[in-house]
């Protein structure tokens, strides 16, 4: 009965706070939704007949600052919001974040998680990967639609529907085109077929791309050009490996006062994502010769961990895709009293202040979600590599 009462007293609390966030950043429209402002400038933009993969057609009178990266197709969206005034556009889009994120929850637990769901794993969500949620509901990407494609690809792809989960992430990548990545999965099943859709939706894809430079060609190579030059942006809000490389060359060349070429830097970043993914496929070849029941959830749980360990700009509200995999993780771990600790690891946060030195600082807790992804890999390959095939996760 305490259990009870205490589970119902969180959620409750949960609930309280997720409903001020939502007041409290829709009281502020000037302060949040950052890149939803943006997106939506250069859907104005687009409709007054200029071009806005132009940094130049951008002004502070349409209230946006970044430049737009995405398909050109996809300025159509932002066309169709831009039609209100802004204020109601600002909060359609929050109040639809909002209920999809909510959605998005229940989707987990009932999916994937089953009965390892509980109240837990709602605070879970709040807090790990300093706070990821928080940091995308304030950033007003377009992330967490991305994030429920991609969930509900993935829930096909273990149910073995291959087509719908090959649908599910094209459309999961018509915006931000690296999610593309995950058709690798379809490497994976004992399936005569896979090959097919593998390359089917591959085309697909493909036809996707050149259709729109036939059609618009200028607003095409802007976007190409827009897409290269935010790679290269700095790493304080995209904790990726690639970023966490440049920040410990970077140390060190304060220190020895070498400066390393960037090539040296991208050899380094090569060398790890091959170990990352060498390991992960013997993981994965380990689960097939083990023939777990479960080998396509946890086929989908590596390979998340693999795009956002080799993502050379995984941005801090993208570990939303490594909640499930890691709270799993937690949940299923042999040595279940570390358990607690791993928890409360996950969900510590850069807002807690320790009295650490500045640069030293920065590299530890801006990079706090990457080394808890590389925990939670590690956690993985652990489980498959050293259990007999009855006891693998």
């Amino acid at each position: 009965m305490i259990q009870k009462i205490a589970g119902i007293a969180v959620t409750i609390l949960l609930l309280v706070y997720f409903i001020t966030l939502v007041l409290h950043v829709s009281a502020h429209d000037d302060q949040y939704l950052w890149d939803f402002r943006s997106h939506l400038g250069s859907g104005k933009i687009l409709a007054s007949g200029l071009n806005p993969y132009d940094a130049d057609a951008h002004s502070p009178k349409m209230r946006t600052t970044f430049l737009y990266t995405y398909p050109p197709v996809t300025l159509f969206l932002y066309r169709l919001l831009a039609i209100p005034e802004y204020k109601t556009a600002y909060h359609i889009f929050l109040i639809a974040k909002s209920i999809l994120l909510i959605g998005l929850v229940y989707f987990w637990k009932r999916e994937f998680l089953k009965q390892d769901g509980n109240i837990m794993f709602y605070l879970f969500c709040l807090l790990a990967f300093n706070s990821a949620v928080f940091l995308d509901m304030i950033a007003g990407n377009i992330n967490l639609v991305q994030q429920a494609l991609l969930w509900l690809g993935f829930s096909f792809y273990i149910k073995g529907r291959y087509k719908l989960f090959c649908l599910f992430t094209l459309i999961a990548a018509s915006f931000k085109m690296i999610p593309i990545f995950f058709l690798i999965l379809m490497l994976l099943p004992e399936d005569k077929n896979k090959y097919k859709y593998l390359f089917g939706a591959g085309a697909v894809f493909l036809s996707y791309l050149l259709t729109q430079y036939l059609i618009v060609p200028e607003l095409f190579t802007g976007f190409i050009k827009n897409a290269l030059e935010v790679v290269g942006e700095p790493g304080g809000v995209v904790p990726s490996t690639n970023k966490l490389i440049a920040g410990i060359l970077e140390i060190v060349s304060k220190i020895t006062g070498i400066t390393a070429p960037s090539a040296f830097q991208s050899a380094l970043f090569i060398i790890v994502a091959a170990v990352i993914v060498f390991y992960s496929y013997k993981a994965i070849m380990r689960l097939k010769l083990a023939q777990v029941p479960n080998r396509a959830m946890l086929e989908v749980f590596l390979m998340c961990l693999v795009y956002a360990l080799i993502h050379p700009r995984f941005k801090d509200y993208g570990y939303i895709l490594l909640l499930v995999p890691s709270f799993y993780a937690i949940k299923n771990i042999h040595f279940s009293k570390i358990a607690p600790f791993l928890f409360l690891l996950f969900i510590m946060s850069n807002r807690m202040m320790l009295p650490i030195v500045s640069s030293i600082y920065d590299v530890v807790w801006g990079f706090f979600p990457l080394m808890v992804a590389y925990c939670v890999w590690g956690i993985y390959l652990y489980e498959i590599f050293s259990r007999n095939d009855e006891n693998i996760l």
